[in-house]
């Protein structure tokens, strides 16, 4: 063999070993560069979930506070009124309805209803509306109270029904049952049903004995309705007649699902979160010192596995040392995060102080929260293992060629990753003062030049989507989050935003005083969209709720509203449309004042015609001294249908450059008005969102739906 293939023989073979070594050393360091960073990651991904729960949390934990105190208050005025009206003469009354009226159809109230909120169990296994009245309390008597004191009993009690109704006005989304039960055998509840089982007597339930042995405000554990067969809580205290002797006990009851609002914590965590109330402290029945499950998700959701009232269950964990740990900082009323498992899944728990000894606790599985982590580690172990096919196919022919240019080439390449991936530890652990100092003369300039410059960037854009993530929160808790429940009218209302935040706003307005039966709707504009249009439409929102609180000023008041807010937007540009429309629960008169929004539409069945509710007026905000005018109208058949919107609606286009128009969404509401005003709102919606296609929606779209039933 000639030297010359020697020689060529000792630099493949010399070139092969320095390129495999550099190729595995290039691997690997790959692969840490990977789990380094996935690590990294992975550290700040949990703190980061971790912070967010223990703020939802509290957030949560005030909301808990707030309602209890409400619900309180509103337990406490109802005794009061009761004991009242127990040392006062009977008043007379013109019918009293009793729990056997409700069961048959020929003696219940005319106001019977139905209400999704009250439910009953179905012999068939399921559950189905329980009829309800509004207007009326059902009085339920023991088979041996004498008839002539428990008429007069509940004659004095009939005079609550009132303040039922206002509470049930105000706090309809939280309140169940109202009821005061006395020790004379009379049982008064709203709202008003049947349903009650045989033998029932409320003077041997929990919430009645527990108040009567205790003397003061105390609340249950959750247990299961006797009429609805739904998971509630109650709250009760004792009522006394004017000698100071125990007259009874008044109660409210609270539906489980809405004191954990399970909606409202709903989040990206929400499938895999469980949600506790606990309460901290030492059980009468067992001496044993611990937390103990109050309220549940478990509750709610396996309501057919229980039968009455649900034991305490301790909140527990595989290690003691935490759980102790968690003990001990629920004890001190503060609020945090941990690391610990449940019930053997590795896990975050979040925790926030209520009031007294009531705390809240979050739980979140790790493994859901790093789950993107986890696909991309092994998505990283994939790609390593294709490079090394991938080398080892072309490793040959880069041999042959380049030798020992191989080598050096191979070193040149990776002294500057080395470089870029300490900068990239860096920055994932948050230091954005991290950049790369590299001067190779090739590409990889271009890669720092461009991480550098990515940099401070990245650091703008957190910054800024953090803010458009919180601007966004706020609005969307500007707008109302359920729909009111009007005698004679049945209603849907939405608003979509084409961006984080928008300009268009709706909201409700019911009268404050407690004998006006008349409910005010507003549809508002604002000019442009995003984060400007947004603060001009809350600074407008306060304006109106500050000052529009009445309806026959509503002329009067909207005049306010623009001279105030021409002030503050004079200089800008900007400026509002609005429209606001009054309607009377039980009546078919309404009113409108309309400032340069486009008008409203109102669909006559019987006629099948549509018209515009026109009126003067200009937009708010331009001049400050303009006095607006208030149209009436009567409205002459069921099933009309008033459609208040923006003109994100009708100015929506195509692909083509055409307009949705407003020919096109009067057909709608023609070939829907059959249906409910939700069907109805859904069917411009979905109309507008197949015409618009794959164009990008360009305005924010609000629809509010009245019809008349």
């Amino acid at each position: 063999m000639s030297v010359r293939y020697k020689f060529l023989i000792f630099f493949m073979v010399f070139s092969l070993v320095p390129l495999v070594v550099v190729t595995i050393v290039g691997q690997r360091g790959i692969v840490r560069m990977g789990e380094t960073i996935s690590g990294l990651a992975k550290v700040n991904r949990t703190v980061i979930v971790s912070r967010e729960l223990q703020q939802t949390a509290e957030d949560y934990a005030k909301i808990l506070v707030r309602e209890k105190e409400v619900l309180e208050l509103a337990l406490r005025i109802i005794a009061r009124d009761a004991e009242r009206f127990l040392s006062e003469p009977p008043a007379h009354v013109a019918k009293l309805y009793f729990a056997k009226d409700f069961d048959n159809p020929v003696t219940a109230p005319r106001d019977l209803t139905t209400s999704p909120k009250y439910m009953m169990a179905a012999s068939s296994g399921g559950t189905k509306p329980l009829p309800v009245s509004f207007d009326h309390q059902v009085f339920l008597l023991r088979p041996e109270t004498h008839k002539g004191a428990a008429a007069r009993d509940a004659s004095r009690l009939s005079r609550l029904l009132p303040l039922h109704k206002e509470f049930e006005g105000q706090l309809g989304d939280i309140l169940f049952w109202q009821y005061v039960s006395l020790e004379s055998g009379v049982h008064a509840a709203y709202p008003g049903h049947g349903g009650y089982p045989s033998g029932y007597n409320p003077q041997d339930l929990l919430w009645y004995t527990t108040a009567k042995k205790k003397g003061t405000l105390v609340w249950t554990h959750p247990y299961i309705d006797t009429t609805s067969r739904q998971v509630i809580m109650s709250a009760s205290m004792p009522i006394r007649h004017s000698d100071g002797s125990f007259a009874g006990v008044a109660a409210i009851d609270v539906l489980l699902s809405e004191i954990l609002q399970i909606n409202e914590l709903s989040s990206q965590w929400s499938p895999s979160m469980r949600s506790f109330v606990v309460w901290s402290g030492v059980r009468e029945d067992t001496g044993e010192h611990g937390l103990w499950v109050v309220a549940r998700k478990d509750y709610v959701e396996n309501v057919a596995a229980w039968s009455g009232v649900m034991d305490l269950d301790r909140l527990a964990s595989s290690d003691p040392t935490k759980i102790n740990y968690l003990e001990r900082e629920i004890g001190a009323q503060k609020s945090g995060y941990l690391e610990m498992d449940y019930y053997g899944v590795d896990s975050v728990w979040a925790y926030a102080h209520a009031s007294d000894k009531v705390n809240l606790v979050l739980i979140v599985p790790k493994k859901v929260i790093l789950k993107h982590f986890e696909e991309a580690r092994k998505t990283l172990h994939s790609l390593v293992r294709e490079q090394w096919l991938f080398t080892g196919v072309v490793g040959i022919g880069v041999i042959l060629l380049l030798l020992l240019a191989g080598l050096w080439f191979a070193r040149a390449m990776i002294r500057p990753l080395f470089v870029m991936v300490e900068a990239v530890k860096r920055l994932a652990q948050g230091d954005f003062s991290a950049r790369i100092d590299i001067n190779t003369g090739d590409e990889r300039d271009l890669v720092a030049k461009s991480f550098n410059e990515m940099v401070p960037q990245l650091k703008d854009r957190m910054q800024m989507r953090e803010s458009l993530e919180v601007a966004k929160e706020i609005q969307q808790n500007l707008l109302p989050q359920e729909i009111p429940n009007l005698r004679g009218f049945d209603i849907a209302a939405k608003s979509l935003y084409c961006d984080e935040t928008g300009g268009d706003y709706f909201d409700f307005f019911p009268c404050e005083d407690a004998h006006c039966s008349r409910f005010g709707i507003v549809v508002g504009d604002v000019t442009g969209h995003g984060v400007g249009a947004a603060l001009l439409m809350a600074t407008a929102r306060a304006l109106i709720r500050g000052l529009v609180t009445r309806p026959e000023n509503l002329a009067e008041r909207l005049t306010q509203v623009n001279s105030l807010l021409s002030t503050d937007v004079r200089d800008t540009g900007r400026f509002m449309s609005l429209f606001f429309l009054m309607i009377e629960e039980g009546s078919r008169n309404i009113s409108w004042v309309r400032a340069g929004h486009d008008p409203a539409i109102l669909f006559d069945p019987t006629r099948e015609t549509v018209e515009e509710l026109i009126g003067p007026g200009m937009v708010l905000g331009v001049e400050d001294d303009y006095c607006y005018e208030q149209v009436d109208k009567a409205i002459e058949a069921n099933g009309t249908i008033i459609f208040i919107g923006t003109d994100g609606i009708w100015e929506t286009h195509n692909s083509k450059g055409e307009l949705f128009g407003k020919d096109r969404l009067h057909q709608i509401i023609r070939d829907n008005a059959h249906k409910s005003a939700a069907a109805i709102q859904g069917a411009v919606l979905d109309a507008v969102s197949k015409f618009r296609g794959n164009v990008p929606q360009e305005d924010d779209i609000t629809i509010v739906v009245i019809k008349t039933v």
